[in-house]
């Protein structure tokens, strides 16, 4: 088992969901998002075996101001297991969900079949589901579409099994009291450079990785425990077959990569610091990581 930090402060979910403002579309994906993981929270199969991870987690716990309406976890469970189970209990856990939370004029579904990724879903060392939880508001012409699997309002889950996991803490949801177990800040550090190094493995741009380091380092900082930012690095890279050395955050091949659609992000944050800039902070820190004890 990982080892647990203390908890964090609690999250109050109605304040993030409030901050959406007069925007009905994002207030409306924040309310389903509650629903989901408290739901998560309220399935016992669920509880400590899904962990809480990504831009989502980022938002609601860091105040991250980048945009994802996507929620992924790590999952300790057995895939085929999981698979056959899921759609029924996350169903059962939605209807609880809402009621508790008080958001009763959604209805919340898991449309479709799960996707099973990749085709070798079975043999695969890193296999991964993704599930599509559609919404409706109650009487609206929506929950008719919802009733026949074809509604438009959906939030994607993505579930990674296999993931190394060295360090979780529980975030604790005022609005329900439930606690869901989600990856910590020197955590989140790892698995974010871990992405960025293996963009030319999986030939990908993500420009998304620098930024959330350099907004975790910056609002951060003085918690984050190096030697367990190595570790956990060095154990994803491992697993993945993911090359990495002190020198590598510097391969002019990742940096192009990662600078390519930097642009594209204001369209979430607003004000955009330079591609430079975050990369600069996310640079130090990186040749800050105790390498010589490697």
């Amino acid at each position: 088992m990982p080892e647990s930090k203390p908890e964090p402060p609690p999250i109050d979910f109605r304040a993030w969901i409030e901050a959406a403002n007069t925007d009905q579309t994002k207030r409306s994906q924040r309310q389903v998002t509650a629903i989901i993981l408290n739901a998560i929270a309220l399935v016992d199969s669920f509880r400590g075996s899904l962990v809480f991870k990504g831009g989502a987690l980022l938002a609601i716990a860091h105040g991250s101001q980048r945009q994802t309406s996507d929620l992924d976890f790590s999952a300790r469970a057995d895939p085929e297991m999981f698979a056959a189970t899921f759609i029924e209990e996350m169903n059962r856990g939605l209807d609880r969900s809402r009621a508790q939370l008080g958001y009763t004029q959604w209805r919340c579904r898991v449309q479709g079949k799960l996707r099973l990724q990749p085709k070798n879903f079975s043999a695969d060392n890193f296999p991964a589901v993704e599930a599509n939880i559609a919404y409706a508001r109650v009487g609206s012409r929506d929950e008719g579409h919802l009733g026949a699997g074809t509604c438009t309002h959906v939030i994607e889950v993505e579930f990674s099994f296999r993931e190394p996991i060295l360090e979780t803490e529980n975030l604790h949801l005022i609005a329900s009291d439930s606690r869901i177990e989600v990856y910590s800040v020197n955590e989140l550090l790892a698995e974010k450079f871990r992405a960025y190094l293996q963009q030319t493995v999986r030939n990908r741009q993500r420009r998304q990785d620098i930024y959330d380091i350099a907004f975790l380092i910056e609002k951060t900082g003085q918690g984050i425990d190096r030697a367990i930012v190595h570790k956990a690095l060095l154990e994803k890279c491992s697993a993945r077959k993911v090359p990495v050395d002190q020198g590598k955050i510097d391969d002019l091949d990742l940096i192009k990569r990662a600078k390519a659609e930097w642009h594209t992000m204001a369209l979430e944050i607003g004000e955009l610091p330079p591609f430079e800039q975050c990369f600069a902070i996310a640079r130090t820190f990186y040749l800050s990581l105790p390498w010589d004890g490697a």
